[in-house]
Formats: C-alpha cells, sequence, structure tokens
C-alpha cells in the first residue's frame, strides 16, 4: 500500500513538473532585469485638439497649433529578491531602443486613424536597477492633425471622438541582446479646440 501511494506521488509531482515546463517564461515578466510601465501621462488620458486657445481664450495671439506628446515613466526591477543585480554591474539597467504606437479607434473615431500607426520607431533610454526612467512619444503631429477627418472637429465645434491608443517598447537588459517587449496604453480623446483653463 505505502509503495503504491509512493509511486502515485511520484507520478503526480512528475506529471505536475512537465505541466509547469510548458509554461512560456520568455516573456519580460520572466527575466532576471524586469522593467514595467509605471504609467503614461502620469496616469491621465490625452486631450489632443487642433486648435489650443493658450491661457487667454479672447486673445488670438496666444491661440497655437499644437503636437501632442507623452511622457512615459518606467520601472526596473529585479524578478525576485533572490536575485541581487549590482548597482554598477554590466547588466543591471535596462535599455529601451524602439517602440511600436497602434491605435484602436473608437466607435465614433475614424478608421483612417490607423494610417498613423508606427513601427519601430527609435527613442532612447537606460532604466537603472531598482530606479525609475522616463521617454516622451509623440502621439500626434500636425501632419496628422492637417488630415480631413481631424480639421473637420475644428469645423464643427462640440464634436470629438475617442481612440485608444497601445504602446509596445522594445528593448533589453544591458549586457544582454535578447529583445523584450513592453506594454502599455492610455486613451485620447480629440476635439477641435482646446484651452489650457
Amino acid at each position: 500500500m505505502n509503495r503504491r501511494n509512493l509511486i502515485s506521488a511520484l507520478t503526480l509531482v512528475t506529471v505536475m513538473l512537465m505541466l509547469t515546463s510548458c509554461s512560456n517564461h520568455d516573456g519580460n515578466e520572466w527575466k532576471r532585469l524586469v522593467c514595467e510601465v509605471e504609467n503614461i501621462n502620469n496616469g491621465y488620458p490625452l486631450i489632443s485638439g487642433y486648435l489650443d486657445l493658450g491661457s487667454n481664450p479672447d486673445d488670438p495671439a496666444d491661440d497655437s497649433l499644437p503636437i501632442d506628446w507623452v511622457p512615459v515613466a518606467f520601472y526596473a526591477r529585479p524578478y525576485s529578491s533572490t536575485i541581487v543585480l549590482p548597482e554598477d554591474d554590466v547588466s543591471s539597467w535596462f535599455h529601451i531602443t524602439n517602440y511600436d504606437l497602434i491605435w484602436h479607434p473608437g466607435p465614433n473615431a475614424p478608421d483612417e486613424l490607423t494610417d498613423y500607426n508606427v513601427t519601430n520607431a527609435m527613442t532612447e533610454a537606460r532604466i537603472p536597477v531598482n530606479d525609475h526612467g522616463m521617454v516622451n512619444v509623440l502621439i500626434a503631429d500636425r501632419v496628422m492633425k492637417e488630415e480631413p477627418w481631424f480639421v473637420s472637429l475644428y469645423n464643427n465645434p462640440g464634436e470629438s471622438f475617442t481612440a485608444a491608443c497601445e504602446l509596445r517598447f522594445h528593448g533589453h537588459e544591458t549586457g544582454n541582446s535578447e529583445n523584450v517587449t513592453i506594454s502599455g496604453g492610455f486613451m485620447v480623446t480629440f476635439f477641435g479646440v482646446v484651452s489650457e483653463d
């Protein structure tokens, strides 16, 4: 009876080990140095306008045609408390090298927004272990804002549309060329006219 229990227990342990070894441990969360998106635009959605009326809506002199960018904050940490990464070690920084920007238009947003998806855009940041880092990402430039579907927001006050902006950052631990992807996202609402007030 004890022998049968022992064989059953060993068989169960073997099967469990086989099942856990099939898990995908290739992602960012399984690396020795893990880098995560801490927040995008300080946790706020972005308001994107064709025209910014400035601090005084009655004074055209302080109006501007804005472009939109957001700060993206990162945090790098060891995988677990059992891993020690000295601050000046060759592999103690996470190096972000490029990113993808993918638009997911909302129900009332134009499908043409996806024409402004970006692949493999360059950026540069090194985040030290147990520390923070930041990059700024261009979200909407004037080329996008001069599209007919964006200009129509300016010509039709009160209209707006919303889209989700997905960001995928690519990088690697310094001293290692294996690239990993770090994902994040936020919401953007587009208006014809915005004001600083």
